[in-house]
């Protein structure tokens, strides 16, 4: 008799610290699948912002490409108003030099 009184205050002990092990460990399991819940937000999160900034970077490449072509463009109409300017002061010159010789 004696004996089965100790095997059954021993089993209740492993049963009650089974049932510890076991709400621990689902306790751990609620706590992981939360953290995983949370980064799974963020990673999709983050990847909405990844493909916001790559439709910016995009954008932005295409504003400075229209950039340079205008900037281009302003450099060429600077130049050929340079050399244009530079044929008149050459006519300006000789018109001016040929009156002074004249005079």
């Amino acid at each position: 008799k004696d004996f089965c009184i100790e095997e059954l205050n021993t089993n209740e002990r492993e049963t009650e610290l089974k049932n510890r092990d076991k709400e621990e460990t689902q306790a751990k399991i609620d706590t992981l699948t939360n953290e995983i819940e949370t980064l799974t937000n963020e990673i999709d999160t983050l990847k909405a912002e990844i493909a916001s900034l790559q439709t910016e970077l995009k954008r932005a490449g295409e504003d400075r490409e229209q950039e340079n072509k205008d900037f281009q463009e302003t450099v060429a109409d600077q130049r050929a108003t340079v050399k244009l300017l530079e044929k008149t002061l050459d006519v300006l010159k000789g018109f001016y030099n040929k009156k002074h010789k004249g005079a």
